[in-house]
């Protein structure tokens, strides 16, 4: 779709290895960000989160990260006219964390067979909010960047 900040993007080539490595990118960083969310969350709590402790991390944010992979495709945040944007990517972003947040509690306290204390679920809803805001305002600047140029 093209707009007057981009008028590129209707004319990206819709090629299968360009549409692959550009998801594939995106992806890539929605899953350091939720490793980044655990690791912050885990080192807060005096817990092992540096690289010696990446399975530890991961299984910290695999529930978030499993709620996010299920509502962001739903709502659109791998949308390619919306991820090259940042206004939209922000909107559609958190309209995705929006959805996925409670999946990813529900799935934290069935994996870890324990209720969400409320502060928890505020915390996880505000550092997941700015940290995948960032990954994704700049993902979309550099996408938008590289749209213009083509």
């Amino acid at each position: 779709m093209a707009s007057p900040d981009h008028p590129q993007h209707a004319s990206l080539p819709k090629t299968n290895a360009g549409s692959a490595g550009y998801m594939a990118a995106l992806l890539i960083g929605d899953v350091i960000t939720f490793l980044v969310f655990a690791a912050i969350g885990r080192s807060s709590h005096s817990e092992a989160a540096g690289l010696n402790a990446l399975p530890q991390v991961a299984y910290t944010a695999a529930p978030f990260l499993a709620g996010w992979l299920i509502a962001a495709p739903l709502v659109g945040a791998f949308r390619r006219d919306t991820t090259s944007q940042v206004v939209p990517g922000l909107l559609r972003a958190t309209l995705a964390w929006l959805a996925a947040w409670p999946l990813g509690l529900v799935f934290r306290a069935f994996l870890l067979q324990r209720g969400i204390p409320p502060s928890f679920a505020v915390v996880v809803l505000i550092t997941n909010t700015v940290l995948l805001s960032g990954w994704r305002a700049a993902f979309a600047s550099v996408a938008g960047r590289i749209a213009d140029k083509r």
